[in-house]
């Protein structure tokens, strides 16, 4: 998890527009398969991390990005989608501002992360 100054992000090789989001916490998120067996306690987890960092942060804005590079291991495609689908539900229930990079795709894009030591968080699920 990052808290970002800005992010954009468009679709690699496209001459679509990019899409700029400000200030807010960037997750990029990974999906393993041993994740698939603890659904419910996996998403638990992960809005609880979300929540507290956008809480230390001051942020509302969530940014929640696939990211199937971090591991070996990865989840079912379909699982992966739906278990950001359904964080980003809990969040919004709780009144976070929730922008979902489209799952499946690659993407170019830029971050500008801020500086302070929480501005960098990692957390293993």
């Amino acid at each position: 998890m990052f808290h970002v100054e800005s992010f954009w992000y468009r679709p690699n090789e496209s001459n679509e527009n990019k899409t700029e989001i400000g200030e807010s916490v960037l997750v990029w998120i990974h999906s393993e398969a041993l994740d698939e067996n603890n659904k419910s306690s996996v998403i638990r987890k992960m809005v609880k991390n979300i929540r507290w960092l956008s809480n230390k942060a001051g942020c509302e804005t969530v940014i929640l990005h696939s990211f199937a590079h971090l591991d070996d291991s990865k989840a079912n495609p379909d699982f992966a989608d739906s278990l950001i689908e359904e964080v980003a539900l809990k969040l919004r229930d709780r009144d976070y501002d929730v922008h979902i990079v489209p799952f499946g795709h690659f993407y170019e894009f830029n971050v500008h992360v801020k500086g302070p030591s929480l501005a960098k968080v990692f957390k293993k699920i």
